[in-house]
């Protein structure tokens, strides 16, 4: 057991951007880089980006507290609340929405419905099989194998923030990456101590 919790501890990583952006970026079309408002968040202080309107989509970019070893996480949810501000008619796309990289594997979410206009949305996105797809929404359904060797080593973790054809801006608030002990861990505990033995056996050769 302390041999399992030492491969797959992972700190908490939580935005709940009370002061600043707290190194949040952005990919994409964006207009201006990741905003900071101390207030218009649910509740408190967000960040927000606006759309270039090139034809790209955007995403925020999470920072190294939420990259590394989030194996303990495993089997709990990525939460975080959205919202996008547009004008005129809804004229929405579907893409991916969340976008984990690591372990050489890269995992997409679609967490349909997209956030609504000027309201704020919560999502509670599972670390687990029965969502996610292998490099985009069309792709192969990810085993819990592979989300957990995605989350053992992450190296880029994404969430979207342009959703409408035309000019918008997507806000983000309370955005948390919690592991939890007890049975979230027993749900790991198989497929994590596989990934502990294989890392072993190539130190050995």
């Amino acid at each position: 057991m302390l041999a399992l919790a030492a491969c797959s501890f992972a700190q908490a990583a939580t935005s709940q951007f009370d002061t600043g952006t707290e190194g949040w970026t952005a990919v994409g079309d964006f207009a201006a880089p990741v905003t900071w408002s101390s207030t218009g968040g649910n509740p408190g202080g967000h960040v927000f980006i606006p759309d270039q309107v090139i034809g790209g989509v955007t995403y925020f970019v999470a920072p190294m507290a939420f990259l590394g070893d989030k194996s303990s996480a495993f089997g709990t949810n990525l939460t975080f609340d959205l919202m996008q501000v547009y004008p005129g008619r809804s004229n929405q796309f579907n893409e991916r929405d969340v976008v984990i990289v690591g372990g050489g594997l890269t995992i997409a979410y679609d967490t349909s419905p997209n956030p609504p206009n000027g309201t704020w949305a919560s999502y509670a996105v599972p670390l687990s099989a029965g969502g996610w797809r292998l490099n985009s929404l069309t792709g192969a359904a990810a085993t819990d194998q592979q989300i957990l060797s995605v989350l053992s080593s992450v190296t880029s973790l994404r969430i979207r923030a342009e959703f409408q054809t035309g000019a918008d801006t997507g806000r983000l608030d309370n955005v948390s990456l919690v592991p939890e002990p007890g049975s979230a861990l027993m749900l790991a505990g198989g497929l994590a101590a596989l990934l502990c033995l294989r890392r072993g056996r190539r130190s050995e050769r």
